[in-house]
């Protein structure tokens, strides 16, 4: 397993300047909106000091393995596909 903290990325990719902010007096620097819908970020620093923020979602380790079996996440994601297309409804709790 790889230890998340010494990863190393190589970013071949483009990047635009979206907003300056300033670190306050007690070094920390808000983003705020620029990271709306996600409560986690990775950070990654270069040789230049320069800092990438990447957003991530966390999973419980309980969870992990549907992640790890191909088969059984391509059968979750073909159900939720078939329910978004109306193919299947949810079943009368009655009927089970």
């Amino acid at each position: 397993m790889t230890d998340l903290h010494n990863d190393i990325i190589k970013i071949n990719d483009e990047f635009a300047e979206v907003d300056t902010r300033t670190i306050d007096n007690r070094n920390r620097l808000t983003i705020g909106e620029l990271a709306l819908g996600f409560n986690r970020v990775r950070i990654y620093k270069n040789q230049l000091g320069e800092l990438l923020l990447k957003p991530v979602i966390e999973i419980p380790a309980s969870e992990l393995w549907l992640y790890k079996n191909k088969e059984a996440l391509e059968n979750v994601q073909n159900g939720l596909k078939d329910i978004s297309e109306g193919k299947i409804s949810r079943p009368d709790i009655d009927m089970l």
